[in-house]
């Protein structure tokens, strides 16, 4: 799209006040809600005030940025242009009311810092859930009804804390100015709660707040988004809700469905796909129940939403019958994305490698995965960082927090360096993953970290722990490489591989979405559950091509369903 269309320029152009949009897949809303971003700060007259739009992820952050600065440089000149504030929901509560105010709630004597889980000094703070300890840092916090409720997540499954156990926890661990990403979430709102002043100053600063991809509003987000409403900041919303994938944290998205009804809130909607071609629109309009158009046409080369059968020990099959329909679309190996529902499945038809080692070594192996196999620095880095704070002494636990903040603080940025140094270089820093890890990887490691943490205690004044050689155990390593030899006999083509949230919002050339029999039928019953929706989003990334891994199992079993769904089977 070169312009807006008539869609989104009547959301656009509506006067100031509360606004709920309902996109479909592909309609443009990022584009419009970054337009609207530029508009409501044309017609704001307030010199106080500041304009917010706010997301989910990082990655929707940056295209925001990228897309309102363009705005601004091709428009007239506009002295309050710049008076927008642009962040993920999270990062917008932790720099207004977090870090500069939650040390109140929190008794702490020193700004709060977040911590990652895996700081040595979180092992001192515990809380009992009826048969056992259980570390504070694993709280999980939501809102019911106003009030708070508080488990531990254990695989699939919850584990109650009552509240006066999990709040005499929080308490401890907040004393000392830490909290998680969920614990950030209920010190913001008792800190909001406690000192009116705050949340007063926060809706005079922001008058205008509009959330992008608002099905992911979890119970807590709301609780504070209703309080700043309350407290006389206008509140835009713009989603899908059946795009809503992060059930598990509270986000079913029920405040985008209900806002739209509110008194004063005009409610509007984009049903235009732009990214997909016409067979998938028609395809996610029957799992989803909505009528929406598809703007383009379908290309002369092959393109659709079509299934196959796979057995499990034959993925390469599969593989190589996805890698046949790239050809045959004129779709690019490197615009092409094999998507699974966990992780595990990620990790298996990456050709996962067996898990290996524990605790701080476990991030390290980690960390070698990253680089070595997935070329994926930035979270080699990451798990190399989380490795080198947990052999750092009690003393250095608000670490994690001012690396990710990038500070322009000199020692951290010193920090930094060094262990980037340490994490990209196999010959003397992070050991490659062709090494025997038992007899080759782990010796290397060991020594080369004990180097790291002398350099960081001379050079930055970094104190290591105590117990450095119990920390860097070599418990669950294997006599065999971290890394396996890739197969070259096969012939296939080497996937990029993801799960469905990591791709959330993206736009994908041809997408192979490889399911078992449990989700297949979820994804053909619709998006009123969970996996049907995130079946949904799989199938809405996909631009050209679509392909349904079906376990072979049951594929002749929900054939019928598929095709009346309008899947159709690839011919030779």
């Amino acid at each position: 799209m070169n312009g807006l269309s008539s869609q989104q320029e009547e959301i656009v152009g509506l006067p100031l006040g509360p606004i709920c949009v309902s996109a479909c897949a592909g309609s443009g809303k990022t584009r419009t809600a970054v337009h609207r971003l530029a508009r409501m700060r044309q017609l704001l007259d307030d010199r106080h005030g500041i304009v917010a739009l706010l997301s989910f992820s990082n990655v929707a952050v940056d295209t925001f940025r990228r897309d309102y600065r363009e705005i601004v440089q091709h428009s007239a000149p506009s002295p309050r242009s710049h008076d927008v504030e642009i962040d993920t929901v999270d990062a917008f509560i932790t720099s207004n009311v977090i870090r500069p105010h939650a040390f109140k709630a929190m008794r702490a004597t020193r700004t709060p810092f977040l911590v990652l889980g895996k700081e040595p000094f979180l092992r001192n703070f515990t809380v009992f859930d009826g048969s056992r300890l259980r570390r504070t840092a694993d709280l999980e916090v939501s809102v019911e009804n106003d009030n708070f409720s508080f488990a531990v997540k254990e695989s699939y499954n919850s584990v109650p804390i009552s509240s006066a156990e999990a709040e005499k926890g929080l308490r401890a661990l907040g004393s000392k100015g830490a909290y998680t990403h969920s614990s950030g979430r209920y010190w913001a709102i008792r800190t909001l709660k406690e000192h009116p002043y705050v949340l007063r100053a926060m809706a005079r600063r922001y008058p205008i707040i509009l959330v992008d991809e608002a099905q992911d509003i979890g119970t807590a987000h709301q609780l504070i988004l209703e309080m700043l409403v309350g407290a006389g900041s206008q509140l835009s919303l713009i989603g899908d809700t059946h795009q809503g994938i992060y059930n598990f944290s509270g986000a079913s998205g029920a405040f985008l469905t209900a806002y739209g009804a509110r008194d004063g809130v005009k409610e509007k909607g984009l049903t235009i796909n732009y990214r997909s071609v016409p067979s998938i629109v028609s395809v996610a309009n029957k799992l989803s129940g909505r009528n929406d158009d598809a703007e383009r046409t379908a290309p002369e080369t092959l393109s659709g939403a079509f299934y196959l059968p796979y057995k499990k020990n034959e993925k390469a099959k599969l593989t190589s019958a996805f890698q046949t329909m790239l050809d045959k679309a004129a779709v690019q190996y490197d615009r092409a994305v094999i998507l699974c529902r966990s992780t595990d499945w990620v990790s298996d038809w990456r050709g996962g490698e067996e898990d290996q080692g524990q605790g701080t070594v476990r991030s390290f192996v980690e960390a070698t995965i990253c680089r070595d196999k997935l070329h994926r620095f930035d979270d080699c880095f990451d798990q190399t960082c989380a490795g080198v704070i947990a052999l750092l002494a009690d003393g250095h636990g608000d670490l994690a927090s001012a690396i990710a903040r990038n500070t322009t603080d000199p020692m951290i940025r010193r920090l930094r360096r060094i262990i980037w140094a340490f994490a990209r270089n196999p010959t003397n820093g992070l050991p490659a993953g062709s090494l025997l890890a038992d007899t080759e990887w782990h010796p290397a490691l060991s020594e080369r970290v004990k180097g790291l943490l002398k350099t960081l205690e001379s050079e930055l004044g970094l104190k290591p722990a105590d117990n450095i050689g119990n920390k860097l155990a070599k418990r669950q390593l294997l006599n065999k490489p971290i890394i396996q030899a890739t197969d070259l006999a096969t012939g296939t083509a080497a996937f990029h591989v993801s799960t469905v949230h990591q791709v959330k919002g993206q736009s994908i050339d041809a997408v192979m979405y490889v399911a078992n029999r449990a989700q297949t039928c979820e994804l053909l019953d619709g998006t009123a559950t969970e996996v049907g929706k995130i079946g949904y989003v799989a199938l809405t990334r996909a631009k050209n091509l679509f392909l349904l891994g079906v376990p072979d199992s049951c594929a002749g079993e929900l054939e019928a369903r598929l095709e009346a769904c309008g899947f159709t089977k690839p011919t030779a």
